[in-house]
């Protein structure tokens, strides 16, 4: 299970026995976890599917985790699926979290799914609070010591359908994230060589919202590439509501295609 192949097969159901008999699943696209190995294989063979996911892009490991990024065809679009691996006590994954981008095109892999799986079209409920629970490991007390960005930093959104380009537009794009979710919450924040794997939770709407990251260094050991992903699939489509009222004036509509971003709250 050192092998990034077999990180990647876990993430893709194809091989049950790197997980745990009860691990946990956390899905990007459903609220509750999922419970047991002989419920998660099928319905992460189910995500790699519909995701159009196959080989890894990157893969990282310590002795607490292990991290794996996917490139994907979801249902004609290009979509990023984001895995963290929490090792067990016996050898074996006893947690995965799932996080995916951008929003708009993820939309059509959940459409797809819950046309045929009633999980996909009813766990989505946020009549009540969405709590977070996990990944395992809780939250850092220390402040995350990052980088700064490079001058021509490319910043991946997941809820955006372009790259922002440039520091200046990257930094203003920031500054609306966080005027609409607040400051993060770190869990993870782990370099790899030249890249940084960083794990937060922020909120939206009373809601947790959790994302994942891999940045890029460059020569200079500055952030070049930021890569970010969201979950549970439903308040990403509220934060994306939020931040477009911030940015519409601001980015043209290549950033915005896809469903209408007031739709959710209710203001198209």
């Amino acid at each position: 299970m050192s092998q990034d192949s077999d990180v990647a097969k876990a993430v893709l159901g194809q091989l049950p026995a790197a997980l745990a008999e009860a691990v946990s699943v956390a899905t990007p696209l459903t609220m509750s976890r999922i419970e047991g190995r002989d419920e998660a294989v099928p319905v992460l063979r189910k995500l790699a599917s519909s995701f159009g996911i196959s080989e890894p892009e990157f893969v990282a490991a310590d002795d607490q985790r292990a991290f794996v990024t996917f490139v994907g065809s979801g249902q004609g679009r290009e979509v990023g699926l984001f895995a963290v691996l929490t090792r067990g006590t016996e050898g074996t994954y006893s947690a995965v979290d799932l996080y995916a981008r951008p929003w708009p095109f993820v939309k059509l892999v959940r459409d797809h799914l819950a046309a045929s799986d009633e999980r996909f079209r009813t766990d989505i409920d946020l009549s009540v609070p969405y709590v977070a629970a996990g990944p395992p490991g809780g939250f850092r007390t220390e402040p995350p010591g990052l980088p700064g960005r490079s001058a021509d930093v490319a910043f991946h959104s997941p809820v955006l359908t372009d790259t922002a380009a440039g520091g200046e537009l990257v930094g203003i794009i920031l500054k609306a994230v966080e005027d609409v979710s607040g400051a993060p919450r770190f869990r993870v924040v782990s370099r790899f060589g030249e890249a940084y794997v960083v794990l937060y939770d922020a909120r939206v709407h009373g809601h947790a919202w959790q994302l994942g990251a891999v940045f890029g260094l460059d020569g200079d050991g500055e952030i070049a590439d930021m890569r970010v992903y969201s979950r549970p699939w439903p308040v990403s489509a509220f934060f994306r509501g939020e931040v477009y009222k911030l940015l519409r004036d601001r980015l043209g509509p290549q950033y915005w295609q896809g469903e209408n971003p007031l739709v959710v709250l209710g203001e198209a």
